[in-house]
């Protein structure tokens, strides 16, 4: 009986610990949970414009096509469009992401060696460049084959090379696209096969080529006018590849800004053809999905490419020119906060590199304004951070926000003490922290020797047992 009551008593112990050292596991979340946020006051810098920067052209010429878009990849606005943002079937112009990611991982000499499933599953209906089981080939000449001839199996040659299977590939495709901003693309291929699941949009399309034509690789490959496979080992013969790009092959429709693009054709996609060209230092992409003609898609991009030239411009911010409007603003904030203990620590000014506007805007002049209306100095505040807008008035009172300008207001006064408040607040934390784990880990080691004193006695009381009461064979 006097047994019983002991186990009971170091059961009761048991418990208590237990529950003593599960009360200390929230304190401990909570003092990590409980950590301020601190928020700043700075704005990213982004394009101005929302949507396209003329909803409704004049005098714009005839397009032909389900969505098209003309995009200024230089400030990044869109110039001028119609459902630039409805998803479409994009047939062969989806390689320039196969292309895009071959270029970012793949070296141009690298080689690869052709297997069945790089060929077998295209449609016998769709541009091959022929190659065969075991023939070793490079990179270099699979891009060659992709720009000049869209040959869709040595575009899947590039996505197997890459991923070691087209599913594995295509996943790599649409998280690439992600990451350039593309919010509506769906992949489900890598050369662009019909495929009621494979979709994107012009404004994908154009984030996707302007990513591509950073590399001179690309620029290079899609303007030569041929290139020649030499034999290899597999196939005795030269194959020529003569560009099919017309903007580049028919001198009817010969563009000479042009750098780069695609075209494309299925019967779910009718006409498609993405392109970039720069002119006098701007550049700009243009996409057309949907179209009706195979000829007419090239004068229409030409057509477009020129209007857009024309009509808009495109102009670098020229920081000097502001300095003086920055040092009257930052003469003011002095001024207001002067008879006060507060300080200006720190400016900083952040503007776009350059932006778009109409032609006729442009040549009508502007005026830079820095707007301190927003600007409500605390007296009594420590540390105040202010990004104020800067924005450029032109001559029908519209105005761009082409930056930021940020002042960083402190109070020197209270620094020695808020260093000195912080230190507390740090030994106030650490000892915070610390005191519970040094009595949990106590508080362990008894729960430890409690449960192995119950094992002891147990045993101890199963022997007197077992002693008392021998067994009879």
């Amino acid at each position: 009986m006097r047994k019983k009551k002991l186990i009971e008593r170091v059961l009761s112990l048991i418990l208590t610990l237990v529950i003593l050292i599960s009360s200390l596991s929230p304190s401990l979340l909570a003092d990590n949970d409980t950590s301020e946020t601190e928020s700043g006051n700075g704005q990213a810098l982004t394009n101005p414009v929302e949507g396209l920067l003329d909803p409704e052209p004049s005098n714009l010429p005839i397009v032909g096509a389900d969505s098209y878009l003309i995009y200024d990849a230089s400030s990044d606005t869109k110039l001028i469009g119609y459902q630039y943002d409805t998803l479409r079937a994009p047939a062969a112009i989806t390689q320039i992401m196969t292309i895009l990611l071959a270029l970012e991982e793949l070296e141009l000499d690298d080689t690869i060696t052709i297997t069945k499933d790089m060929y077998e599953s295209i449609p016998d209906d769709y541009v091959r460049i022929g190659f065969s089981d075991g023939e070793i080939v490079t990179v270099e000449q699979c891009l060659y084959a992709c720009l000049l001839k869209s040959a869709n199996d040595a575009c899947m040659a590039l996505a197997i090379k890459i991923s070691g299977s087209e599913s594995a590939f295509v996943k790599k495709m649409n998280e690439r696209a992600e990451k350039l901003g593309c919010t509506s693309t769906h992949f489900t291929n890598s050369y662009g096969r019909m495929d009621s699941e494979h979709r994107t949009t012009c404004l994908d399309m154009s984030l996707i080529l302007k990513e591509a034509l950073h590399h001179p690789d690309f620029q290079e490959i899609a303007t030569r006018s041929s290139f020649t496979i030499e034999p290899t080992n597999t196939y005795n013969d030269r194959r020529v590849l003569n560009n099919a790009n017309r903007f580049v092959s028919i001198p009817a429709t010969a563009y000479e800004y042009y750098i780069g693009g695609k075209t494309g054709f299925s019967t779910e996609a009718s006409y498609t053809i993405i392109a970039g060209a720069e002119k006098d230092g701007r550049r700009l992409i243009g996409v057309l999905l949907g179209a009706g003609d195979a000829e007419k898609r090239y004068q229409t991009l030409i057509d477009l490419f020129e209007y857009c030239y024309t009509n808009y411009t495109t102009t670098m911010i020229d920081t000097p020119e502001l300095n003086s409007m920055v040092q009257d603003s930052l003469t003011q904030i002095e001024h207001a906060i002067s008879g006060t203990p507060l300080k200006v620590t720190n400016t900083e000014l952040r503007l776009l590199e350059c932006y778009s506007i109409e032609t006729t805007l442009a040549n009508g002049g502007y005026s830079n304004e820095l707007d301190l209306s927003g600007m409500v100095i605390d007296p009594t505040a420590d540390v105040q951070e202010f990004s104020i807008p800067i924005y450029r008035r032109f001559s029908n009172n519209e105005s761009y926000r082409i930056g930021y300008y940020t002042v960083t207001i402190t109070n020197p006064d209270s620094t020695t003490e808020t260093s000195a408040e912080t230190k507390v607040s740090e030994k106030k934390s650490l000892k915070t922290m610390i005191v519970p784990v040094i009595v949990g880990t106590i508080l362990f080691i008894f729960l430890v020797f409690a449960i192995i004193l119950l094992i002891k006695m147990i045993k101890k009381r199963k022997f007197n047992k077992n002693h008392r009461n021998p067994t009879i064979l």
